[in-house]
């Protein structure tokens, strides 16, 4: 893609390269304004494996 193109890509689509948090936050946001409650997402936690269990 030229520059051009991006910068065209980006105008119609401004929020395609938002990371998961920035969405959760917006999100809570509009949230907060309707409901005046706030979401608390889910997420997932590293696990760490034992040698045993990293054999499977």
């Amino acid at each position: 893609m030229k520059y051009e193109e991006i910068r065209e890509y980006l105008k119609r689509n401004p929020y395609c390269f938002r990371t998961t948090e920035e969405k959760e936050n917006e999100f809570n946001l509009r949230i907060m304004q309707r409901e005046g409650r706030k979401i608390n997402f889910a997420k997932a936690a590293g696990r760490k494996f034992g040698s045993t269990e990293q054999n499977l």
